[in-house]
């Protein structure tokens, strides 16, 4: 920052994580029946609202304009510095702060996948068998947060891509001002 180029993804990548964080609280004091609730699909609004900003950001302090290659570079960062925060508080909130809300949790959404098995008429043993395995293991283990964060910056990126492709704005390569006497 000292060289005057601001740092859009990092810093709007931060604010991004601190949303995440502060949504994940508020599931969290909700109980676990808030994580399997609706509203818990604001965790995906969050960074695309915050990608943007840091986005058009970057724009406005390059002067309006901004390379493609520069948008999705800003971009992907805001996505993986707030996806970053988001599981390590959520592999934190889970595996040390609140173990017993972990579980808690999973028996929410063993019932949530069950009922939705059962309107999409999966067969009763396939159903105890997903219901087992989500009760009996460790959704928010290092290693799911880990594959959970990999496969979500493949998702962000692709998302990245589209952002970066309608903010994106070329500077002229001549200024129409220095032909006019």
């Amino acid at each position: 920052m000292a060289s005057g180029k601001t740092n859009a993804g990092l810093s709007y990548g931060l604010m991004s994580g601190g949303g995440a964080i502060l949504l994940t609280l508020v599931l969290y004091l909700g109980g676990a029946k808030m994580f399997v609730n609706p509203i818990a699909y604001l965790g995906f609004a969050i960074p695309i609202v915050f990608a943007v900003l840091g986005g058009l950001a970057q724009k406005k302090a390059n002067g309006g304009y901004i390379e493609f290659s520069e948008a999705l570079k800003t971009v992907f960062t805001v996505f993986v510095i707030g996806s970053f925060l988001s599981a390590a508080f959520s592999y934190l909130l889970l595996n040390v702060i609140d173990v017993p809300f972990r579980q808690a949790l999973a028996q929410e959404m063993a019932q949530a996948s069950e009922k939705m098995m059962e309107k999409f008429g999966v067969p009763q043993d396939q159903i105890d068998k997903s219901t087992a395995d989500i009760l009996n293991g460790n959704s928010y283990s290092l290693s799911r947060q880990f594959l959970g964060f990999a496969g979500g910056t493949i998702f962000w990126f692709i998302i990245s891509l589209i952002i970066a492709a309608i903010i994106k704005k070329k500077k002229p390569e001549f200024d129409n001002n220095s032909f006019t006497q």
